[in-house]
């Protein structure tokens, strides 16, 4: 199969993805990408897993539902900076940012940057939380699987 539609997604090239899209020469390719309530969302495919309409059903399904997964995704992030507040005090003392320090008011202030669905055999949704992402590049990257559960969370820039 070299094209699929989906009634969310729309027309996707399973061959060639999306014109004028960056050769990340791994097999992964960019199917599908939209700025989605100010939030860069996009569907990567690393071939050549498999891709059928019920995993692009849940993925658009969890853009539908996404207010609910995002709180959920606070949560964890909340608990994850109690554990662990050094992404907290990197901000704070290294970036000199003016950040709460208490967990849940930070965790508050976090932008969702970008969302990203992959189709590469673990099928999973990764959420990009950022503070101040004019002044820092840090990421805490909230990692979903397709039943939409948290699997893990890991800084990354």
């Amino acid at each position: 199969m070299e094209k699929m539609n989906h009634k969310f997604f729309g027309q996707l090239d399973l061959v060639n993805g999306l014109k004028d899209q960056i050769d990340f020469g791994d097999n992964t390719i960019v199917l599908w990408e939209e700025d989605i309530n100010g939030i860069n969302t996009t569907l990567w495919y690393g071939k050549p897993a498999e891709i059928r309409s019920e995993i692009l059903d849940a993925f658009s399904k969890f853009l539908t539902d996404f207010k609910q997964n995002d709180e959920k995704a606070r949560k964890a992030l909340e608990k994850y900076l109690l554990e662990d507040n050094e992404y907290i005090v990197f901000h704070k003392e290294e970036i000199e940012l003016d950040v709460p320090k208490d967990a849940k008011e930070f965790v508050g202030y976090m932008k969702v940057t970008n969302i990203g669905f992959w189709i590469d055999g673990e099928n999973s949704i990764i959420v990009d939380y950022m503070i101040e992402p004019e002044e820092s590049d840090e990421i805490l990257a909230v990692k979903f699987d397709s039943n939409f559960e948290i699997k893990d969370i890991a800084w990354e820039s």
